[in-house]
């Protein structure tokens, strides 16, 4: 059977794809000014103080 029998195929859409980045905000793109420190100090500081916290209910 030959591709003209069995029918045309479906026209595909052309309209255009939307940008990669459409509609979503982009953070980190301004140097604001102010205290920087990584996320890993941050996290532990964070352990740090739960230990105080739990050593701080066990002793008093």
């Amino acid at each position: 059977m030959s591709r003209s029998s069995r029918g045309q195929k479906k026209k595909r859409d052309t309209s255009p794809m939307p940008a990669t980045g459409a509609g979503l905000m982009r953070y980190y793109d301004e140097d604001l000014p102010g205290v920087k420190i990584g996320p890993w100090y941050v996290v532990a500081f964070c352990l740090i103080l739960i230990v105080a916290v739990l050593v701080g209910n066990i002793v008093y």
